[in-house]
């Protein structure tokens, strides 16, 4: 959240940053088969910039097998910039990193681009 105080006719914008927490859930892959949670927190600028990080599980919930192990972990940053829905999510594991810029919300598909030109559909949502 962003934190204003009005002063005389003139609003500021606070230096003191607030601290802000998410649960995220997710789903990426193909048919869906993964299940991305993590638990982010962060800080808010006083530039309007939101930048929440935390550790990512991603868990195989498909149905065929597959290589690899059934869970894994990683990381998940997540920035959101100005007054905008939008946000860039970043996310790490599996040796991979993806990037996925788009909207919080569980109705809201996308996708993200992987190392090694891998492109994946995902939604994310908070919780």
């Amino acid at each position: 959240m962003r934190l204003f105080v009005l002063v005389g006719c003139g609003a500021l914008v606070t230096p003191a940053a607030a601290a802000e927490s998410l649960q995220i859930q997710g789903v990426t892959g193909f048919l869906s088969e993964y299940e991305l949670s993590a638990s982010v927190s962060g800080q808010s600028s006083n530039w309007g910039t939101e930048e929440l990080s935390g550790l990512l599980n991603v868990k195989h919930v498909g149905l065929c097998t597959h290589d690899g192990p059934n869970e894994m972990l990683g990381q998940l940053k997540i920035q959101f910039a100005g007054l905008s829905h939008r946000m860039t999510a970043t996310l790490s594991f599996d040796g991979r990193e993806c990037t996925y810029r788009g909207f919080l919300s569980e109705s809201a598909s996308g996708a993200m681009t992987c190392t090694g030109n891998l492109n994946l559909p995902v939604r994310l949502w908070a919780k």
